[in-house]
Formats: C-alpha cells, structure tokens, sequence
C-alpha cells in the first residue's frame, strides 16, 4: 500500500508537471546559466571542472549543479526538454524523499503523504521546476530530504557511520545550492518535534522508544552538530564572497536596513498569503521601498501574531511551533536581510521554506480530525481534492513558462511596470529581429530603473541593428560604467567596427579578453579586425586561441586558413581547411580554396593536381543544384594543372557563362582570360 501510493505521488507530479517538457529555455538566467555558457554547453570537461572552481557560475558557487549542467549537456545537447525532464525527476524524488523521512521520524504514514503532496503539487513548486536555471532548487531539494532521512536513521542508533552520512548528505546539498546553510537549525527542531530528544518537552516524540539518541538541552542539542555547523559556515562564507564579487550583494548605503527588515516581512507575508491561495505568480518581484514600507507594518503585526500562536500552542501542539520556525528559519538566507539581486521576495524561495507550514497544517488537521472510519474516508476524501485542485493549478502555472512570449506577456499582464518581464520581452524581441519594440521595452525599464540588468547593452545592440550606431556607442559606454563585461567590450567593437574605427575597436576586444581570455566571438572578431590592419602574426596567434576554444565553429578556422594564405604558409592553411572538410565535407568554401591552392600556386611544391581535381569535383557535384561560376573556374584550373585541357575549356566555357547569367562582368573577364590559356594548352598559375 504504502509503495503504492508513493507511486501514486509521482504520478500525480508527473502529471502536473508534464507541460515543462514542451516548454522552451528562458531569456531571464537561462543564457549564463545554460545555452549561452560555452562552458557548460561542452560537456563534462577538466577544462569546465576547473572553470567550476575559479569562477561564479550565474553570479553563484554551486559545484555540483553546475556539474551536473555540464552532465545534462554532454548526455542530451541543448535540448531544453532534457533539461527539463531532469528537474522533474529531482523534483518527483525530492516529494518521495521527504515522506519517507517524515514517516520514519513519526510513523503517520498518511499524513507524511499529504505533506510529500503539498509540497509535490503546489503552484509555487512551478518556478524552481520548470525553470532550468533553477536545477539547484531541485537538486539541493533531494538532498535536504535525504539528509531529513539519514538523520533520523541515525537517531535511531547513532553511530559515526550514520553521522557521516549525514554531514556528506549535507555536503552535497549546500555544493548544489548554499540555501541550505539553514539546515542544522532544521534537524534541531526536528530534534525537539518529533524526535522527541529535547529534555524541556517531554513526550513530544510522535514514536515513543524508536529513537535511541540521547535528550539534551537546547544548548546540547545545537553543540552536537558542530561539524554540520562548520560545513555551513564554510559555504556560507564562500557564498557571500563569491556573490560580493560578482557584484550581486546590495549594500546597506542603497537599501538601508529599515527597508530591509519590512520587506523581510511582507515577503514572509506573502509566502503565507500564496500558500494558501496562489494566485499572480510570476517569475519576477522587484523590491519596491515604497511598498516595504508601506506593507511592511500590517505584514510583520501578521507575522508577530503568528508566532505568538506558534508559541502559546508549543506545549500541546508543538509541530505548529517546529513548522513555524522551519518556515521562518529557512527563508533567513533569501528573506533580503542580506539583499542579493534586486527582487523583494520570489516563488522559487518557498521550494524548501513552505514544508514547515505544510507540517504544521497537516499534523493539527490529524490531531482536530475524528477518528471514526466515516470521517477518515471524506478526510482521504478531500485531501484527494485538495491535491488534484493543486494539481490543476500548477499545470495551468506550467504553461504559462512555455516560452518566453508567453510567459513574460502574462507577466505583464498582470503587473506592467514588471521590470524583469519587460526587459525579458524587449530582449525576445531583439532576437527576433523586431528592433523598434525591443527598444521601446529596454526603454520603457530604464525609464524606472537606469542599472538595471543588461538593458543598455541589449539596447546598444538594438540601436547599432537599425543603424544608429552613434546611439548604440553612448548605450555600450553607459553598460560598461555600470559594469565591465566582455559581452559589453565585444558589442562596443563590433560598434566601432562599423564605424570603421578598426584600431579603437581592437582595444575593445582586447579589454574583452582581459575580463574573459576565453571570450571566443572577441577572439574570432580580434583576429579579423587585426588582418585588416595587416598585423597578420597577431591574428594568427589570437585566431589559433580562438580556434582551441571549444566547439570553436567552421569560420574561425576559415578565417585563421585565410590568415595563413596571406602570410604565405599555404600548406597550414590547407591543413586548417581539411580540418573545416572532416566535420563538414561538403563545404564548398573549403574544397574550392584547397583546389585552388592546389592548382594555381606559384611555387610547384605546393601545387598538387590530382588533389586539386578531387576537391573541385566533389565542390561541383555538392552544388549542382544552383551551380557557381567561382566553382567551375577552379574546376578549370584543375583540370589545366592535369593537363586535362579540353575538360578545362568546357569547365571554363561553363564558368564564363553562369558568370554572365550572375552578372559578374569582372568574373567573366578574368574567367575568359584563363580561358583562352586553357585553349592554348597552358594551365593558370600565379606569378
């Protein structure tokens, strides 16, 4: 029965959350964290491990989500569904986890599954699941549950083994997602209820004789967990260290601690307020000081009311008091005391936090409720309902995240000042090419707030699309005041570029470089901006950097062969093309250049005519469909070098006339002239 129900739970989650399948990646996080991150997109690497270790990973220090990133990546590619399907199955994991632990620590096996459902099917769930930045959420949320259970496996009978596990558990949730700093604070209340081992609340155990660890005072039971404490600290200091340095942490000079601590408790408000009736979810909440200010105070008299109830029913209800303190104490890290990002409170927050008011609900509805057979069947009855109405819900929510049009449209359509939601539609717009309504949206958020985000850089990019690249120039020296990215520099070179001012552009690529030396479109475009000015040796050094990178594409080796050619090292160029030909066989760029080379060098030793008429025909025969003069001219020359004069003339004769049919007179003269040495019996050689 008891298999047969958990079975029941993931089905029910699975069923909920079935849509996150369908749905696509996510323009807010989604880019640094996945597509974008070159890093990530190579797979499980020495060079991404290393990566891992020496740099924030979306302004954050979670190792092993960010490996299993690079895991998902190398298994499945860039399909988001993959993704997608990953955190469903943590997710579904992480419900059955939590009732397993609940049941061992109190043996109410039906009211554990309630809680295991509440927490599996909720709408606020909907952020952390179907959001693929959000894995750690999921991740780190296994193993909270799994610590829950291995702590009450040891305080069946402790023992240094179970202790390990334990503090390993713990190890590998805080390297998923450091949230969990809060989690000792969890086990000592679980410690009070319902292990019952703490001495001042006698017989709180909800399985009597079970747990053999020793009661202690709340001093004692706090001191025990010194090694869980000190792995906590760790990572919570190198998770303030890496989020200060990634610029994320707000200080107190822009939000002062007043704002703070009202908004910490309308957002605990808020969390409440959804639990119970969820209702307008959408990704984003910015911290408005007005609103803090303004709601802060009725919100913190609601919260302080709620304690104090808390408090007065401890002694005869004391889960109401543990999943009260669990709700409050696990929203300590992200409630905004130390600000991290510019949201006032966010769905994703109440993943692990909302199981305390879960518990608290669940075992004093199991206290009230009667015990006849009548009234447990319409309790089953309607926690049934309850949970299909969740259930429903939540797969509404999940199409709303199905891509990002339709998420961030209804978004706004229920708050349209929503900064993120803006700036995220401005910036869909973009890629789609529809430049004058992304710059509407990009300035429609900077006319509310002038930092944030990307905007002037996604903005500088719109206006340089549309050919105001004065404009675009003034949007890139803004962003890069803000804060100096390479994505910026890259952008203002390319600006630059346009404008013809070659050098100025160079000095940004190479200040791109320096924030990012594996920045691969600056290596790329650093290499082509440097054989323009004829610095050919730095171009190929940068051009070589560029082409090491991972999944370096064709055009920077085509670039790097072109680079090569002109500094007279023919046969490394040929060697760069081949390269190009082993993972595209038919690219006709490479087969025309390596033929050509081949039977028109100047110098003999690099001239090879039967290899010049094996790649001109495989070039000819790729593209018959839609036949290039430039193609047959090569042919020629190949066939000359052969001493294949009369295929020559015909292939010369074909390239004179798709010349004249393109309305290339220049290519038809040059043609012509090779031509008529074709029909003299000389081949076409370069001086």
């Amino acid at each position: 029965m008891r298999a047969a129900s958990l079975l029941a739970l993931v089905a029910a989650t699975v069923a909920a959350f079935a849509g996150v399948l369908r749905n696509r990646w996510i323009l807010f996080d989604d880019p640094d964290y996945l597509f974008d991150n070159a890093h990530i997109n190579s797979g499980l690497t020495l060079d991404g491990l290393r990566w891992i270790m020496r740099s924030p990973h979306g302004g954050n220090f979670h190792p092993l989500t960010s490996v299993l990133y690079m895991l998902d990546a190398q298994l499945f590619g860039s399909s988001p569904a993959a993704h997608h399907g990953v955190c469903l199955a943590l997710h579904a994991l992480a419900a059955v986890l939590l009732v397993l632990a609940l049941a061992r620590m109190t043996g109410a096996w039906w009211t554990s599954l309630l809680v295991g459902g509440l927490f599996a099917l909720h709408p606020l769930r909907v952020e952390s699941v179907a959001w693929a930045s959000e894995l750690k959420d999921v991740l780190s949320g296994c193993f909270f549950m799994l610590t829950l259970w291995t702590y009450a496996w040891w305080a069946e009978r402790p023992g240094r083994g179970r202790g390990s596990l334990v503090g390993l558990s713990l190890a590998l949730g805080l390297a998923s997602k450091p949230m969990l700093v809060t989690l000792p604070g969890v086990l000592v209340l679980l410690d009070v209820w319902p292990l019952g081992r703490w001495r001042a609340l006698p017989g709180a155990a909800a399985r009597p004789g079970l747990v053999r660890a020793p009661a202690r005072d709340l001093r004692g039971l706090v001191a025990e967990k010194w090694p869980l404490l000190a792995l906590v600290v760790a990572f919570a200091a190198l998770t303030f260290q890496v989020q200060r340095a990634a610029g994320a942490v707000v200080d107190t000079a822009h939000l002062p601690w007043p704002v703070r601590i009202l908004n910490a408790a309308y957002a605990a408000w808020q969390y409440v307020a959804l639990s119970f009736r969820p209702h307008a979810l959408v990704p984003f909440h910015l911290l408005d000081p007005a609103v803090a200010l303004a709601r802060g105070p009725a919100a913190a008299v609601a919260v302080a009311a709620l304690t104090a109830l808390a408090a007065w029913q401890f002694r005869r209800r004391p889960w109401i008091g543990v999943g009260w303190a669990w709700f409050l104490g696990t929203l300590v890290p992200v409630i905004g005391l130390v600000q991290v990002g510019m949201q006032g409170w966010a769905d994703r927050y109440t993943y692990l936090t909302t199981i305390g008011l879960a518990i608290a609900l669940a075992w004093t509805l199991d206290a009230l409720w009667p015990r006849t057979r009548a009234a447990l069947g319409l309790a089953a009855g309607l926690a049934v309902l309850v949970l299909a109405a969740l259930g429903a819900a939540t797969a509404r929510q999940v199409a709303h995240w199905k891509d990002n049009r339709t998420l961030f449209t209804y978004t706004l359509a229920r708050e349209p000042a929503n900064l993120m939601a803006n700036y995220c539609l401005g910036t869909e717009l973009l890629n789609a090419g529809r430049y004058a309504d992304a710059i509407a949206r990009f300035r429609t958020v900077l006319a509310v707030n002038p930092a944030y985000g990307d905007t002037h850089a996604n903005l500088g990019i719109a206006l340089a699309a549309l050919g105001r690249t004065p404009e675009a120039l003034a949007e890139f020296e803004q962003a890069i005041r803000l804060k100096d990215r390479a994505n910026v520099r890259h952008n203002y070179a390319r600006a630059l570029m346009k404008l013809g001012r070659t050098d100025e552009a160079i000095a940004q690529y190479e200040a791109a470089l320096r924030l990012d030396p594996d920045h691969a479109a600056s290596l790329a475009e650093l290499g082509a901006a440097l054989a323009l000015r004829g610095r050919l040796a730095e171009a190929e050094a940068v051009l070589r950097r560029a082409v090491a990178q991972p999944r370096a594409g064709a055009e920077v080796r085509r670039m790097l062969a072109v680079t090569l050619t002109r500094e007279g090292r023919v046969e490394d160029a040929v060697t760069q093309y081949a390269a190009i030909l082993r993972d595209a066989p038919d690219d006709l760029d490479a087969l025309n250049n390596i033929a050509w080379i081949r039977a028109t060098h100047a110098d003999a030793a690099h001239r090879d005519g039967a290899e010049a008429v094996r790649c001109a025909e495989r070039a000819v025969a790729a593209s018959r469909a839609q036949p290039v003069a430039v193609l047959y001219s090569t042919l020629a020359a190949a066939y000359a070098e052969e001493r294949r004069f009369p295929d020559a003339v015909r292939a010369g004769e074909r390239a004179v006339a798709l010349a004249r049919a393109e309305r290339d007179s220049g290519g038809a003269a040059r043609y012509g002239e090779q031509l008529a040495g074709y029909r003299a019996g000389r081949p076409f050689h370069f001086a």
